[in-house]
């Protein structure tokens, strides 16, 4: 029994030494891959074949800067090799340990036609590294693609396709294509688009006919007739700008792409046009002339994105203007390719004030001061600018010691800080007949006050007495003078109060000092 078991014993060892001898340098079959893959280190070598015996190539440097195709896999010496190739050439099996690879799933290879965004590049295969890149497409933007093909990499996504004006099909990150055509559509050709068409948007948007865009939209298709530029551009335009005709300054000032809306001063400092058609006329002009005309001032192409590089800071600006072109009226292609761009001449027309004519609505924020509110020059230069804006055209200049009636405040101008660190502020006058604005650091005014937090104006000096009215932060308040200086009195707490004439009633009233902000 034991020697039986010994010779079994003997058995098994010589089939087990049989089997490692026979297997040892074994390698599996290949099995393809769809992949892409980017070395990670120069320590990894291309393999003729697949396994650490064979010859190899090191990797240089360069060689981690761009993507291959990952074509076949094989497991030898116990881990598992990669056949990579850069464009049709094949360079060699590498290690797994060396290679961060990423799936690829073809989606479909519909052929259709898109549309180039944005800025970036085509690459020579779905991957963005620095070497596999090929056409610049922020100089191609509005161009028109070829698809061919369509694949997810990972969790991105990439069409394979031939750019218009070039001679080799790339691979483009679907982030900078679009289906909508008029981010490349010429402005200057003319929409077929209809007044009824353009109302319709506006309807879909929850307007009415009494919105303002909707009682303009004639206007729009008559400003195209007369100066080529695409009427669906004008409008989107305009809806983008105004906020589909909400605006202030659309409302009050026939202002519809805030022509000189500042920052600073968005309401005050943007032009008035007499009409909402004078508006069209003044922006088409404008358009034409400065970004729509070889040589412009500020030409850089003829499509939406193009001219966005050099009308807005929103690197979106185009493509919103594109959406809702769009929503208009999807488009066209075969129309689009057979009408002309519009080669008319359009006559520069000048700058138009900022002031709203004597009679027409204001908006709430231009606050007049009650009549008798009145500075003393206190700089030895008061100059009066057209907007409150220190880059504004000069109307008059006021000498040291010279005293003016002060109009009005807006709300809308922003506070600055002096040369000196000091809060300063816009105040409205009347010179040579037009509105006018100067700064409150070179006037010191003795009856004026602005409420710095809403505040309650009371009967008498004390919050114990009666409140007669409120008044919201940066309402203007004109003091009470007596001997040419403001009456006061203190409270039982000994805190200090104005007499103040209500805005709304003009009847005295009382607020508390703290509550309140005198600019000298």
């Amino acid at each position: 029994m034991f020697r039986l078991t010994i010779k079994r014993m003997m058995m098994v060892a010589a089939v087990a030494f049989f089997v490692v001898f026979a297997t040892s340098g074994f390698t599996s079959q290949a099995a393809k891959e769809t992949q892409i893959a980017e070395l990670k280190s120069t320590t990894a070598k291309f393999y003729k074949t697949p396994s650490k015996k064979a010859k190899y190539v090191k990797a240089q440097t360069t060689d981690l800067k761009r993507s291959y195709y990952v074509r076949e896999s094989k497991k030898a010496d116990g881990t598992t090799y990669y056949r990579l190739e850069k464009g049709a050439t094949s360079l060699g099996w590498v290690e797994t340990k060396f290679l961060k690879r990423t799936s690829r799933t073809v989606i479909n290879t519909q052929k259709k036609t898109m549309y180039l965004m944005n800025e970036g590049f085509a690459y020579t295969m779905p991957a963005t590294t620095s070497a596999n890149q090929s056409y610049n497409l922020s100089i191609r933007r509005g161009n028109s693609v070829a698809i061919t093909r369509y694949e997810k990499l990972g969790n991105a996504y990439w069409y394979k396709g031939k750019i218009a004006g070039t001679s080799k099909t790339r691979w483009i990150h679907a982030d900078n294509l679009t289906n909508n055509g008029y981010v490349g559509l010429n402005l200057r050709k003319p929409s077929n688009v209809t007044t009824k068409q353009l109302q319709q948007l506006l309807l879909s948007k929850g307007k009415t006919p009494d919105n303002i865009l909707y009682r303009l939209a004639p206007e729009f298709v008559k400003a195209q007739n007369t100066s080529g530029v695409n009427a669906q551009f004008m409008f989107a335009h305009a809806a983008l700008e105004t906020g589909w005709g909400s605006s202030v300054i659309s409302q009050y000032k026939n202002n519809f792409f805030g022509y000189q809306a500042y920052d600073s001063c968005p309401t005050s400092c943007a032009q008035y046009f007499p009409t909402g058609g004078e508006g069209l006329k003044f922006y088409a002009s404008k358009i034409v002339n400065n970004y729509l005309t070889t040589g412009g001032a500020y030409y850089n192409g003829m499509n939406v994105l193009d001219m966005n590089v050099r009308y807005a800071t929103d690197k979106d600006w185009g493509g919103k203007i594109a959406y809702i072109m769009n929503s208009i009226k999807p488009y066209d292609a075969n129309y689009y390719s057979k009408v002309k761009a519009s080669t008319k001449r359009i006559p520069v027309i000048a700058n138009y004030s900022s002031e709203i004519p004597a009679g027409k609505p204001r908006p709430d924020r231009f606050e007049d001061f009650l009549g008798g509110v009145v500075g003393n020059v206190t700089a030895d230069q008061a100059t009066v600018y057209a907007i409150p804006y220190i880059y504004g055209p000069r109307l008059n200049a006021y000498k040291k010691g010279t005293k003016i009636t002060l109009k009005g405040y807006h709300s809308d101008v922003k506070e600055f800080k002096n040369s000196a660190g000091k809060n300063s502020r816009w105040l409205r006058v009347k010179t040579g007949g037009r509105e006018g604005w100067v700064r409150s650091d070179q006037v010191k005014t003795t009856n004026l006050a602005f409420t710095n937090i809403d505040a309650n104006l009371r009967e008498d000096a004390g919050t114990s007495f009666i409140q007669v009215s409120n008044a919201k932060k940066n309402t203007p308040l004109k003091l009470v003078l007596k001997s040419g200086k403001p009456v006061t009195k203190k409270d039982k707490k000994k805190a200090t109060w104005y007499q103040i004439y209500e805005p709304k009633t003009k009847k005295k009233a009382w607020i508390r000092t703290d509550l309140i902000e005198i600019y000298r």
